[in-house]
């Protein structure tokens, strides 16, 4: 992909990301403060019912009072009957006007369509003069309680102590209150479940204009529950929910609530005599408002959109087009050799100036590294040509001292003949392959051939001992690894007080590697100093020209890495002991050495 296109891609991605940041906390802003609003207005609605449902209870309850303590209406019920017969029509008679004189004197109730019904205790004589037989049910507001014994509404009412049975009519058309009447005029005996049950009803219909039942949004409405969580009334607004249905409202100010699978913001309140009022609104309601708000808004998002791509457009071709200048300008170049760049003609912010400033100078540099490479190419060149030219100096004095060697032994000039033919050995074992790998009995024979030489020279006393261990011919070795060792102890252990030495030699296998040690019984060193020297640390050491130490150490690491190396230890006081370590199987096979 392009960096223009990827610019672009960013930048739309930027711009759409603050977008939808922006759009959903505005959503969720305007869902919460519509939310609040809601609530706010039903508590509020919520409030001033449950004042309106305080005065139509008092209302009421001041109807049951005057029941109670209406001395006409205990002395009728406390009557005989079936003594005279027109008697009786007359208790009848001022039995239902006293009913109905007590309910005209409560305007509020009677202005609202309120009706009372007087289900007389079976007990009371009088409850005979309103059997069905004898009453007419439209007409008449008492009855015999004996009608109504087994109905659901008449047993709660007798059960309750105190308070009113809530229910709604069998045609749902009224809402319904049902309570044990007592009478504090009556002289008859007294009675457990009192003179009878007082039922008023109130047309559904009036609830509205008695309450002040107004939505707040296009679906919310109200439910009216008892104190067994059974709706009681609804207003038209949920006509969905069942009616029968119990619901378990929490009696808290505001909630979200699910019925039937969907959720409602519910604000509910508990009123007089058990009763709940409850406000719900459909969330979806709350939705579909934050929908309206939103699509101004929306819109104007989307038009930020086009623009913002619009701008991408143009940004990312800002952006881009340096980079693709200077890539195109980089593309170009086939061979860095005689190429001159022009920093100046790229155009575009600094960081890109920078980098093609940057590119210009390591043109140079390569440029620069290439000469030095094809300076030292061709010096190594002539360096191997002068190599190859100095090798016939060293073939030349081999034959010369065979040719010596050979004049010697005519002459029967044996020990000049043995030291020509150890130097000719020594010339022959260096010129030929020093990288090579050999044994440790190849490496002892050139030793060997070095000693010869040193004692016939020094006349000192030099002996070499091999110690028990590996075979020598079973160990092998990089060439020239034992012979700088063995030099040291030579030039360095030997004093005057003590003309000659012994070097010993031992291998040995410890842990799958070999090791390899060579002491002697010079004077011996500080081990500590020559490690120090291995590891080019500046120490106070005389360094002598030739193979050395650190070529061996240096040779060693080369070829085995971690598991190849030099190193020095002290023992019985300043003895020196040099420990080398090679893997077991080397990488390369070994060689016998045969000129």
């Amino acid at each position: 992909m392009s960096i223009k296109k990827r610019t672009f891609l960013i930048i739309c991605c930027i711009i759409s990301a603050i977008l939808l940041t922006l759009n959903g906390a505005t959503y969720l802003l305007f869902r919460c403060s519509i939310s609040r609003q809601l609530i706010a207005s039903q508590e509020a609605v919520i409030e001033a019912n449950v004042r309106l449902s305080g005065i139509f209870t008092q209302a009421v309850d001041q109807l049951v009072y005057q029941y109670t303590s209406d001395q006409q209406l205990g002395e009728l019920l406390s009557r005989k009957i079936g003594q005279d017969e027109l008697q009786d029509l007359n208790t009848k008679f001022n039995l239902n006007s006293r009913l109905s004189y007590q309910l005209n004197a409560v305007a509020l109730l009677l202005n609202n369509g309120f009706k009372t019904e007087l289900f007389v205790n079976p007990e009371l004589e009088v409850s005979q003069l309103f059997l069905p037989s004898s009453t007419i049910p439209n007409v008449s507001r008492v009855f015999s309680g004996a009608t109504v014994a087994n109905e659901d509404w008449y047993q709660a009412a007798l059960s309750r102590r105190s308070g009113q049975h809530i229910f709604l009519s069998e045609d749902q058309t009224r809402l319904c209150f049902a309570c044990r009447l007592q009478s504090s005029t009556f002289t008859g005996a007294h009675l457990q479940n009192g003179v009878g049950v007082l039922r008023g009803s109130l047309p559904v219909t009036q609830l509205p204009h008695l309450l002040s039942l107004v939505p707040v949004t296009q679906n919310s409405g109200f439910l009216l529950l008892n104190d067994q969580g059974t709706q009681v009334y609804r207003s038209p607004n949920l006509s969905d929910l069942a009616i029968t249905e119990t619901l378990l409202i929490p009696n808290s100010v505001s909630s979200l609530l699910e019925i039937e699978g969907e959720r409602y913001l519910c604000t509910s309140q508990e009123l007089q005599w058990g009763l709940q009022l409850v406000f719900l609104t459909p969330y979806q309601d709350i939705i579909t408002q934050v929908r309206a708000m939103m699509s101004p808004y929306l819109l104007c998002s989307i038009a930020f959109v086009v623009l913002g791509i619009l701008l991408s457009l143009v940004l990312s071709a800002s952006i881009s087009r340096p980079v693709v200048q200077l890539t195109k300008k980089i593309e170009a170049i086939h061979d860095p050799r005689g190429v001159q760049w022009d920093a100046s003609s790229i155009r575009g912010p600094r960081e890109i100036q920078q980098l093609s400033r940057s590119f210009g100078s390591l043109i140079d540099r390569v440029n620069t590294l290439i000469q030095e490479l094809t300076a030292k190419e061709n010096m190594r060149r002539e360096s191997e040509l002068r190599a190859l030219q100095a090798q016939i100096n060293p073939h030349f004095m081999l034959n010369a001292m065979n040719a010596v060697n050979y004049m010697a032994l005519e002459r029967e000039e044996d020990d000049i003949a043995a030291t020509v033919d150890s130097i000719a050995s020594l010339m022959r074992y260096s010129i030929t392959e020093p990288d090579r790998m050999v044994t440790i009995a190849t490496e002892l024979d050139n030793i060997r051939e070095y000693i010869a030489v040193y004692v016939l020279r020094f006349g000192q006393d030099i002996r070499l001992e091999i110690l028990p261990g590996l075979p020598p011919s079973q160990v092998v070795i990089p060439k020239f690894t034992l012979q700088p060792l063995v030099e040291n102890s030579i030039r360095h252990g030997i004093t005057r007080q003590e003309p000659g030495i012994t070097i010993r030699i031992s291998a040995r296998e410890e842990n799958g590697m070999h090791i390899i040690e060579v002491t002697d019984t010079g004077c011996g060193a500080d081990a500590e100093l020559l490690n120090a020297y291995l590891d080019y640390q500046d120490v106070p050491l005389k360094v002598t020209h030739g193979f050395g130490i650190r070529n061996v150490n240096e040779r060693l690491m080369l070829r085995f890495g971690d598991q190849g190396g030099l190193k020095y230890f002290n023992y019985d006081g300043q003895r020196l002991l040099a420990r080398i370590t090679l893997p077991k199987n080397p990488d390369s096979p070994p060689s016998c050495f045969a000129e």
